[in-house]
């Protein structure tokens, strides 16, 4: 076992509805789906910063973590590393208005559930379908 990566994604809150980001064509894995923001824990780093980093890099916003709302692991046969994911519900610290994507997402909405969305990557169902307050 080449040993255990941590991604971490934050869910952001604003006005009872929460942030989502399409994931662009080209990117992978999921290209076109619709996520949240999120990346890997780079080594020497804190998930909770790492969230925050990602999070200022991807959709250009200040957050502030809360929580870890879920977490889930697998295990990746072709790179013999166990990835273990760590969401954290997030205060925004910033005005909404400052969104700005990075070239790997391409529109971004704001939704009170995922139930009308199609392409979603696999773990948002599981955690939209938690009670999320």
């Amino acid at each position: 076992m080449n040993g255990n990566r941590i991604i971490v994604h934050v869910l952001i809150k604003y006005n009872d509805e929460y942030l989502i980001i399409r994931r662009s064509k080209d990117e992978d894995p999921y290209p076109d789906c619709w996520d949240i923001p999120g990346g890997m824990v780079e080594y020497g780093e804190l998930p909770k910063n790492a969230a925050i980093r990602e999070t200022k890099e991807e959709v250009n916003l200040n957050v502030i973590p809360t929580k870890i709302i879920h977490e889930d692991s697998n295990l990746d046969k072709v790179k013999n590393m166990i990835f273990i994911r760590l969401v954290y519900l997030c205060e925004l610290n910033d005005s909404i208005e400052n969104i700005k994507l990075n070239i790997e997402h391409s529109e971004y909405k704001l939704i009170k559930n995922i139930d009308k969305l199609d392409n979603i990557v696999p773990f948002l169902k599981e955690l939209f379908d938690k009670d999320l307050k």
